[in-house]
């Protein structure tokens, strides 16, 4: 389904979300006007549930996809079967294996975090256009750097950290990308992204609701106190988004003849 079918997609998931031009996805937003031109036939508007698994590991991506509303968690799986959220990609970014550098094979497990739109690009076309185009493969660079400075931050948040302190940073970190205060979540799905039991999550989930910076539903929660929860988070929230926003920012200022 292509872009100008998006009031299709929601109206068929029972949703109410305008439509979505290309540019509310920055790595679309910040290609020539002649590349993307290449690209819009293939680009088609979808709409994924929240928790749906796009990829597991060791298996192929079997699309590149740039999200839009929702974001993708990337999760490591060990044998026993527990994870570990290392980063999330929004609409900064695009999920393919240059990015999160599978080489055929993903290395991680690649889940929506919310419901939401993504452009979903066979991953054939995206690997032509990578090639051919110098423009293309910098935003890609680009993105790589914002992976690695999400997962080097929140690796050493989930090893030093107590719980109910990354849950805030996890809560405003997907207020930083929505700017919802409400975040489709369930404490099942929190648990499998923090790397410990649901139980664990409850109880550090109802501690916050407690000091009123929280309130819980069924499959959401809504972030009450906004400024709360910043003094309760670790700190490693402001570090991920001042280095992503550094990262935006110097490269916003390259023109992209100076790219290629």
């Amino acid at each position: 389904m292509t872009h100008q079918a998006a009031d299709a997609v929601a109206y068929a998931n029972g949703m109410i979300e305008l439509s979505h031009s290309f540019d509310a996805n920055r790595f679309l937003a910040a290609i020539d006007r002649d590349e993307l031109a290449t690209l819009t036939p293939h680009l088609q508007l979808v709409h994924l549930k929240s928790g749906q698994v796009l990829c597991e590991p060791g298996e192929m991506l079997a699309a590149v996809y740039l999200p839009v509303t929702t974001a993708i968690s990337l999760q490591y799986v060990s044998s026993g079967g527990m994870t570990l959220e290392v980063a999330e990609i929004g609409s900064e970014s695009v999920v393919c294996d240059d990015v999160i550098g599978g080489s055929g094979r993903m290395p991680c497990r690649a889940v929506a975090c919310r419901d939401g739109f993504v452009y979903r690009l066979d991953r054939r076309v995206f690997a032509a256009a990578f090639d051919a185009s110098p423009v293309i493969r910098h935003l890609v660079f680009v993105c790589v750097r914002l992976l690695m400075a999400q997962v080097a931050q929140i690796t050493f948040c989930s090893r030093h950290h107590v719980l109910k302190h990354q849950l805030c940073r996890w809560f405003l970190l997907a207020f930083d990308r929505t700017r919802s205060i409400e975040i489709q979540v369930t404490h099942s799905m929190l648990a499998q992204m923090l790397g410990v039991r649901r139980e664990t999550v409850t109880d550090a989930a109802g501690e916050i609701q407690k000091l009123g910076l929280i309130r819980q539903y069924r499959s959401s929660i809504e972030l009450a106190d906004l400024d709360g929860l910043e003094k309760m988070s670790c700190g490693c929230r402001a570090i991920v988004r001042d280095e992503m926003k550094r990262i935006l920012s110097a490269d916003s200022g390259v023109p992209a003849a100076s790219r290629a």
